[in-house]
């Protein structure tokens, strides 16, 4: 007989179900959230474990790789899926939650999310760093200027490099603003130091691999935008369709049909909300900065002139992720025109 089971995790403990190919329920409880406790938990002597099922959540990759270590066949499952296969519960409780997971595992109704290789969550950890620090260094120069503002000190338009120099002119000759300055720039000036080191770390990374380095090919695509997206495709292989990863992504409209009414509304903004951003900006930047025509640069701005720019920078964007997948799968560099450079290879990966 085969045997399923349902985990709802939480921060501290896990409440497990154990369900056999009849539905009917073998096993429940509760044990810590760790790999080896919920291993101990779910197994019994004569009893094979034929899958395991939980939520994408803060634990998920690591109990994933736990309990796949441990022996048993894990899917984690899109929360979005779930959540609407509960929506009719009257009662929600952990325990009833993971008798829903363990039924949804026996029958097959989920959808399975891809878990990311170590490499990959570690690129994504710098990258969150990295957006972590350049907020907070926004925030701090934000804070000087609105404190210096009160006493009619512009800082007007500066450079990184020229920010405190321009600061403690303003606050020259005034103690109190002197002090708070100072506070102020030792906090920015700390904060820049750790975001270069990340960037230099970032820097190395993508030099040290041929498939972002592959990436890099295409125009306005630059170290953080082609280690995003590698980072959160990680395997090309899942995509049946390079087109596909435009609707993961979140940028393709949404559609309501029912009978004669059909509603093509704005982007879903599913997926990974970073790539996507970075994916928007790398379009921006084609369309506005990248001097050289390509054709993809041409047929956004053929959109831009039909349309608006905006519409045109999504649209460019949803394509750049599709050719970023062909790029991949192919191993083929970019370029901007129909004969491919003799320096493709040098960029295909090993």
């Amino acid at each position: 007989m085969e045997f399923f089971v349902g985990l709802d995790v939480s921060l501290d403990e896990t409440h497990f179900c154990v369900v056999d190919e009849c539905g009917r329920i073998v096993k429940e409880g509760r044990c810590p959230s760790e790999p080896s406790a919920i291993a101990r938990s779910i197994r019994h002597k004569g009893r094979r474990i034929e899958h395991v099922g939980l939520e994408t959540g803060g634990l998920s990759q690591w109990l994933f790789e736990g309990l796949t270590k441990e022996g048993f066949s894990v899917s984690v499952m899109e929360a979005r899926h779930v959540r609407a296969a509960f929506a009719a519960m009257r009662v929600k409780t952990d325990r009833n939650d993971a008798r829903g997971i363990a039924q949804l595992v026996r029958l097959g109704w989920f959808k399975r999310v891809h878990v990311k290789s170590l490499d990959a969550q570690g690129t994504r950890a710098l990258l969150t760093m990295r957006a972590f620090l350049v907020e907070k260094v926004t925030a701090t120069e934000n804070s000087l200027r609105a404190a210096l503002r009160n006493f009619g000190l512009k800082m007007g338009a500066v450079t990184r490099r020229t920010w405190e120099a321009r600061a403690r002119e303003l606050a020259m000759g005034q103690e109190m603003l002197e002090q708070i300055v100072e506070a102020m720039l030792r906090v920015r000036r700390l904060l820049l130091v750790e975001l270069e080191a990340v960037e230099t770390r970032l820097l190395a990374q993508a030099k040290a691999d041929p498939v972002t380095r592959l990436l890099m090919t295409a125009p306005g695509v630059g170290v953080v935008v082609a280690l995003s997206f590698r980072s959160a495709v990680d395997d090309p292989d899942r995509f049946r369709r390079t087109r596909d990863v435009g609707s993961w992504l979140g940028l393709t409209p949404r559609r309501w049909q029912s009978g004669k009414t059909d509603i093509v509304g704005r982007i879903t903004k599913g997926g990974d909300a970073r790539v996507r951003t970075m994916l928007f900006e790398a379009a921006a930047t084609l369309l506005g900065r990248v001097r050289l025509m390509s054709p993809l640069k041409a047929w956004g701005l053929r959109i831009a002139k039909r349309t608006c720019m905006k519409k045109a920078i999504v649209a460019v964007a949803r394509k750049l992720a599709t050719m970023l997948l062909a790029m991949w799968k192919s191993g083929t560099a970019f370029w901007a025109t129909r004969r491919e450079p003799a320096s493709a290879q040098d960029f295909a990966p090993a």
